[in-house]
């Protein structure tokens, strides 16, 4: 059974044609993907389906009763509540039917024959939709949320929250409602790869019906179940996840080819017609000029437009190209980067992945000279020349027009070629009137679009880009893609979007915690392999661990009537206590070498370098982990 039915769904804004008779369903169950191009009607999709903007014509039909829940991509929270009070307030219909359920309860221990019908029923009603809804589990279930999308703290006010946390809020609220009809629109933007991968397994599990707009593919690919393609105000449905989404188009891009090659030949038979003069028309019907116009817009329909991305490094690069040595960064007492050392080379495109917060945008402004190291160095190439893409893109004035971003005047100069701007921008889909408009006014895919138009223009050879992927639709991403990976320079690259990280990295720098900061050869793909062969490894290292400690027993030992011998033997005791010795040697040792490293030339009196230091310091913390496992072991069998 359906849990939505839209049919011949028309929109317009102004002169622009949004919707044109569009029609699709929903499942109770179904989980669905809607793509396109930013701007084509997927938000306005949506708006019209939870009601919030209305269709100019066409008919929606919804199951009765249903519920309906919308993540919209700037949701809006009660800024006077903390994060603990606007949650409860979405538990606000569960716990109106745990009250019920309690009631109902209390009442059939006193009713009468007459009666107790009724309540029964009312009763397994009420049950049946906590047990929907998880009410039984709201406690846990909240626990849980927090904790998986990372929202630490439930005091905090909503109006001093960050924009990613909003919408993580926003989210948490949502997957605790559990409505029938689940709507998210870009869920996955500001979540980093941990929590993307939790929200999947969420929404596979689901209930109920799931409609949601992501430009993240693999997310696309393992969730929805069908495929929707708005363009041009036509909707496209496809079978099964991106992958088979994309073998569909393809199939539908070829036979619309073997079309439209008609249609041209058709269009230039016309044209030439009717650039005829009146005379010769006169004589014409009016019929044929109608088809004219008429394949005319079909033409125009079928073309899709292509944002015109093209980079070029602008300058060779030079033997050094980046290099980080020994490179240290404590913010507010957390120690962000330990001991980083990374020497770029000639082609690298470096994905850098680990969880908000962990200090990736901090590196990023370490190498372009905002901030500086605590300790190390960083040494950027002589001809080595960046630009930036910022994840906040406060790299663009707000209150400039969209064609004063590109400098004074006119005209650009693109890869030696003299442009006007009008024209270069209108590559990059701003149209016109949209050059006009202050850039406070855009959205964050056209401030995307336009940062990308400014980068194309600026004569460099490395890249930096942080979350370069948010905001862009899929046909923009595609394209950015293959540019990237055809780019002569070297890029550095925050994302949390794992199939662009498998597409165009060369290599994974990943935070993993207590500032250590790891190097993978090879794409997202590969570094995946690694961490799950080094969790075998830990795995296989604790069983044959546990195996060693456990003492071999004689056959008269396993008897019941055994003694069982208690304690550490004599050398086991003073093993104990020369580890205890030890243990407190190098964590005297490891405070030192601390002190050394976030102030070097504080130091500079101490024997030994920096380098050395860096190196004695990995040393001690791998000695103190063996020594600390073996102290535990002993411990526990001193009991």
């Amino acid at each position: 059974m359906n849990i939505l039915d839209i049919s011949d769904l028309h929109k317009s804004f102004g002169p622009k044609r949004i919707f044109q008779g569009v029609t699709l369903t929903v499942g109770e169950t179904e989980r669905v993907g809607i793509i396109g191009q930013n701007g084509s009607g997927k938000s306005t999709l949506f708006q019209i389906v939870s009601g919030i903007e209305p269709p100019d014509s066409g008919k929606l039909s919804f199951k009765r009763g249903i519920s309906i829940g919308y993540l919209s991509q700037d949701p809006v929270l009660n800024e006077d509540r903390t994060v603990r009070e606007e949650l409860d307030a979405s538990l606000g219909e569960i716990r109106v039917k745990l009250d019920a359920y309690h009631k109902v309860t209390n009442l059939m221990k006193s009713a009468s024959p007459s009666e107790i019908d009724a309540l029964l029923k009312e009763h397994e009603a009420l049950n049946s939709w906590l047990e929907h809804h998880q009410g039984w589990e709201t406690d846990h279930r909240i626990d849980e949320v927090l904790l998986r999308l990372n929202i630490p703290n439930r005091d905090e006010k909503i109006s001093l929250l960050s924009g990613g946390m909003r919408k993580r809020v926003a989210l948490a609220k949502l997957l605790l409602q559990l409505p029938d009809l689940l709507m998210l629109d870009e869920p996955t933007n500001h979540l980093d790869v941990k929590t993307t991968e939790w929200l999947e397994k969420f929404l596979i599990a689901y209930r109920g019906a799931v409609m949601l707009t992501t430009h993240d593919r693999y997310f696309l690919d393992r969730v929805v179940q069908r495929i929707f393609e708005v363009n041009s105000g036509v909707m496209y449905c496809t079978r099964g996840g991106y992958s088979d989404y994309l073998e569909g188009r393809a199939e539908r891009l070829l036979h619309e080819t073997r079309v439209q090659n008609r249609l041209i030949t058709l269009l230039r038979r016309e044209s030439e017609w009717m650039k005829c003069g009146p005379k010769a028309r006169g004589t014409k019907s009016k019929a044929r000029i109608s088809r004219f116009h008429q394949m005319q817009d079909e033409r125009e329909r079928k073309e899709d437009r292509q944002i015109g991305l093209r980079l070029e490094a602008g300058h060779r690069l030079g033997h050094t190209i980046l290099e980080l040595i020994y490179l240290c960064k404590t913010l507010e007492n957390k120690r962000l980067i330990k001991a980083l050392s990374l020497n770029l080379k000639k082609g690298d495109r470096v994905g850098i992945v680990g969880a908000n917060g962990c200090g990736k945008t901090t590196l990023l402004r370490m190498i372009l000279g905002e901030t500086h190291p605590s300790s190390g160095k960083i040494v950027l190439g002589k001809n080595t020349k960046v630009s930036y893409f910022d994840q906040k893109r406060e790299s663009l004035d707000p209150d400039i027009r969209v064609e004063d971003a590109l400098g004074e005047g006119y005209w650009v100069t693109v890869r030696g070629e003299r442009r006007h701007k009008v024209g270069y921008l209108g590559e990059f889909f701003f149209e016109a009137h949209d050059q006009k408009r202050l850039i406070r006014t855009l959205s964050g895919g056209e401030k995307a679009r336009l940062i990308l138009a400014k980068i194309m223009l600026e004569k460099t050879n490395m890249l930096i880009l942080d979350e370069p992927t948010n905001d862009l639709d899929i046909p923009t991403l595609q394209l950015l893609d293959d540019v990237l990976v055809n780019y002569d320079g070297c890029i550095l690259m925050v994302t949390h979007d794992r199939f662009f990280l498998d597409k165009v990295s060369t290599g994974i720098l990943s935070f993993e915690g207590e500032g250590q900061v790891r190097y993978t050869e090879g794409n997202y793909a590969v570094y995946q392999e690694r961490l799950k062969s080094e969790k075998k490894e830990r795995a296989k290292l604790l069983s044959e661990r546990s195996a060693q400690d456990e003492p071999s027993l004689t056959e008269k030992e396993k008897s019941p009537n055994a003694r069982k011998k208690k304690g550490l033997s004599y050398k086991e005791r003073r093993e104990l206590e020369s580890i205890e010795e030890q243990i407190e040697t190098l964590e005297a040792r490891k405070k030192e070498l601390e002190t050394f490293l976030a102030n070097p030339e504080a130091h500079v009196t101490e024997k030994g370098s920096l380098e050395a230091w860096s190196i004695e310091f990995a040393e001690i913390e791998m000695a103190l982990q063996v020594k600390m496992n073996r102290w535990e072991v002993l411990e526990s069998k001193r009991g």
